[in-house]
């Protein structure tokens, strides 16, 4: 399996920083084998706030590189969607190029028009060191012909690193759905992801920075017309612990809509989050965070409660349902 590249990013809640999200599990120790998350939809006994049942699930299978096997979506107990992966690497992705080019059936005259944007890639790349995701639609509602040929194949271009380069996505007419690229600096960090349609056109944009002098890096993400649309700094303490996480978000004219500091323990886990409209000098809500924890110190319960911020007084808001998170792991 090639190794993917990243930016090391602190998260309060230990998600990856990986730009590759859609196939790249949560990074988690230790390794997680499977991980289940639900949205509980909590019930109100008089003043208090009960647990509830789930009102949605997302599981997640992964292997010892920690890449996505399988994923699934849950309404409730309802299954209602279910992905599944395979991987192909070196000779292997070179033989799903063989077989294109042997099942290849040209429908006119000229080969040029006829080719599909698959097995345009193939014959750019085919000396070159790619590997394939290979997507399976296991949904209840997919059918046997879904489960048996890829609903999407997801092409991925290596440097002499081992590094993606590229990431292209084919639907099962094998048409071009998106390209991403993938630059990185000299120590294999990525500093940049760029998404593009199938005909070249800019979905979005994303930048990766770090600065050693206030200790914090920073994740922008940039709209179809380069407008920027979020941005999130990360503040570490000297250990390398998230201290601090600012949140903000734009509209299409760059200006600012909402902002949000979260303020986490020593081990990097939120505690408190302050909400703010626009550049409002007070926040408008503030967040609690509470946890509970497994033997291997991953939580599998997260509780956030909100407070109304009013002339510097916060009051319990009593109308407002908490958010509550359970997460369920198998380890390796």
């Amino acid at each position: 399996m090639k190794p993917t590249a990243f930016l090391a990013l602190l998260f309060c809640l230990s998600a990856p920083a990986a730009a590759q999200t859609d196939l790249r599990c949560p990074e988690l120790k230790p390794k997680t084998r499977s991980l289940k998350i639900s949205r509980m939809q909590p019930l109100r006994r008089g003043k208090v706030w009960l647990e509830g049942t789930p009102k949605s699930v997302a599981a997640v299978s992964c292997d010892l590189y920690g890449m996505k096997t399988e994923e699934a979506e849950y309404d409730g107990k309802n299954l209602v969607l279910k992905h599944t992966f395979v991987y192909k690497e070196k000779e292997e992705a070179r033989a799903l190029c063989d077989t294109l080019k042997s099942e290849e059936k040209l429908t006119s005259t000229f080969s040029e028009e006829a080719r599909s944007a698959l097995d345009d890639f193939c014959r750019r790349n085919k000396k070159k060191d790619f590997g394939a995701v290979l997507v399976y639609d296991a949904s209840p509602a997919g059918g046997r012909e879904s489960a048996r040929k890829p609903v999407r194949q997801v092409f991925r271009l290596y440097n002499p690193r081992g590094f993606v380069t590229e990431e292209l996505a084919f639907d099962p007419a094998m048409n071009l759905e998106s390209a991403a690229l993938f630059s990185y600096d000299k120590a294999n960090n990525l500093v940049e992801l760029t998404v593009n349609d199938f005909d070249g056109r800019q979905l979005r944009r994303e930048t990766f920075t770090w600065d050693k002098a206030t200790s914090s890096r920073a994740h922008a993400e940039y709209g179809a017309n380069n407008e920027l649309r979020k941005k999130t700094v990360y503040e570490l303490r000297e250990d390398g612990t998230l201290r601090r996480e600012v949140r903000s978000a734009y509209d299409s004219g760059e200006q600012p809509v909402t902002r949000a500091e979260v303020y986490c323990d020593e081990k990097g886990r939120p505690q408190k989050e302050l909400a703010y409209d626009a550049d409002a000098a007070e926040p408008k809500f503030e967040y609690t965070y509470a946890y509970k924890y497994d033997p291997k110190g991953n939580w599998t319960l997260e509780r956030k409660t909100r407070e109304i911020v009013y002339n510097g007084n916060r009051m319990a808001d009593t109308q407002y349902a908490p958010e509550i998170t359970k997460r369920e792991f198998q380890y390796y």
